[in-house]
């Protein structure tokens, strides 16, 4: 079940590879300590700002680092250095600071990525009304042509499930009556052992049925998604 089933650093290479520029060129990322840290050869300045953007609509990402990204001198380029009289990415950024705002959809986790005037809204939300809200919100952004919410899930407790390590995946304290099976079906949609004993063997437990209340458990996220090996 998206998002907590796919990892921080899988969500923003992914987000990488599908924006429209940085795809191009050979990027890499990856998240330490709520950190994107970035490496790799793009041929203007911009493109190192475009990737903080990028990483800024990815929930559970706090900052950015670029400092290992080589900016090719003229000679070098393999293409014109990008110049652009307007800000590129600012729907993406005043769709982000209009859900961040927004009191019943600030602390839900939710991505924001934007395909040229399109934005793509992937995560999860208390609701149907918040999944209507954060949809009229973006596609309310002037310059917005349309809004992708497809990716908006309905989990009922959303916002309090966004707890997170350093990461980027979600972490989860045990309350009583809970079971493995039962918080994996919460977070994967699946209760089968593949599911829980992600979990266990994230957390080093032993015994999948020994938890105990106040425990704090890391809910693993993976490349391939909540599928992955869940049977």
């Amino acid at each position: 079940m998206w998002p907590f089933g796919k990892s921080t650093q899988a969500r923003l290479q992914e987000a990488i590879k599908s924006n429209q520029v940085l795809g191009k060129y050979n990027v890499e990322a990856r998240v330490e300590r709520k950190l994107a840290i970035f490496s790799g050869e793009v041929p203007g300045e911009s493109l190192k700002n475009l990737m903080e953007v990028v990483a800024e609509g990815i929930n559970g990402i706090e900052g950015s680092d670029t400092s290992a990204v080589t900016v090719l001198t003229p000679g070098e380029q393999n293409e014109p250095q990008i110049k652009q009289e307007q800000d590129p990415y600012a729907l993406a950024k005043a769709v982000l600071k209009s859900l961040k705002s927004e009191p019943s959809l600030a602390n839900n986790p939710i991505d924001i990525v934007q395909q040229g005037d399109k934005i793509i809204l992937r995560g999860a939300v208390d609701s149907p009304a918040e999944a209507e809200k954060a949809k009229s919100l973006a596609a309310a952004i002037p310059g917005v042509s349309g809004v992708d919410a497809s990716g908006l899930q309905v989990i009922a407790g959303a916002s309090k499930l966004n707890v997170t390590d350093d990461d980027g995946d979600v972490v989860y304290t045990v309350k009583s009556g809970d079971t493995l099976s039962a918080i994996a079906l919460h977070y994967y949609g699946s209760a089968a052992r593949g599911a829980y004993m992600k979990i266990a063997n994230a957390n080093g437990l032993d015994d999948p049925n020994k938890i105990y209340v106040g425990q704090k458990l890391k809910i693993p996220g993976t490349v391939a998604g909540p599928d992955e090996e869940l049977a």
